[in-house]
């Protein structure tokens, strides 16, 4: 009798969890696989974004002197991250030579800025304009007898800019060979325009009188960049038969 009693008793349903249950399904280890990829993605970019965030601590003070730069952009500021004698020195197929006619009595002004050379050296080649100092990107002639002089083009190239700049007057570039670019800054006047081919020595325009550097007087300031670097241009200049 009693066994048929345990017969008839019916057999307890044992619960599954809603975890189990979940796992149970086909799609579950994709979805999971899926959804831990998007969140450590997500925690990958947030971290790039936070670091590109991060200021980079620049200063704009060398030495106590405040460095700033003219809107044409012509005298670049020298800065810790910028190390000028590390630009590579590019050789000319003909040596440069000196921007200035046979025939001009003049003698050498400001020199270039380098960032190696002593303090006093360096403190000599810096330009004071409007309460700030600013390193100065060239070396400069300077007209002894204060009258205007004829500029030559200091190496075989092509004219790419001429224009008339209220800070540093009217200013020329010609593109050479060797990524090397000369530049030619207060003048008074142009004889060349964009696009002409010139040669070395040929007359490219007076140099005259500028705001930016008033105290020099009647000068030409030249430059030489390389790969678009200003580097010291008396590396390249020839020496003159008058020198």
């Amino acid at each position: 009798m009693e066994d048929q009693k345990n017969q008839k008793q019916p057999i307890p349903f044992k619960k599954t969890s809603a975890w189990r249950s979940f796992l149970g399904k086909k799609w579950a280890f994709p979805a999971i696989y899926i959804g831990t990829a998007a969140i450590i993605l997500a925690i990958v970019m947030w971290y790039q974004g936070t670091a590109n965030d991060t200021p980079l601590d620049k200063t704009d003070v060398m030495d106590g002197v405040t460095v700033t730069t003219p809107e044409d952009g012509s005298q670049a500021a020298v800065t810790d991250e910028t190390d000028q004698s590390a630009v590579p020195v590019n050789t000319p197929s003909q040596p440069l030579a000196w921007p200035v006619a046979k025939d001009v009595p003049f003698e050498k002004g400001m020199g270039f800025f380098d960032d190696a050379a002593p303090e006093e050296e360096q403190e000599k080649a810096l330009v004071q304009y409007d309460g700030a100092y600013t390193p100065h990107t060239g070396i400069d002639f300077v007209a002894k007898d204060e009258q205007p002089f004829d500029v030559m083009a200091a190496l075989d190239g092509k004219v790419t800019k001429v224009k008339t700049d209220p800070l540093v007057g009217v200013l020329v570039e010609i593109e050479h060979s060797d990524k090397m670019t000369t530049v030619y800054q207060s003048l008074e006047s142009a004889s060349v325009k964009p696009g002409d081919e010139v040669k070395q020595g040929q007359l490219i325009g007076k140099a005259g009188r500028n705001v930016y550097e008033k105290d020099a007087g009647v000068h030409l300031h030249f430059e030489v960049r390389v790969d678009g670097n200003a580097v010291d241009p008396e590396q390249y200049l020839s020496k003159a038969e008058s020198q």
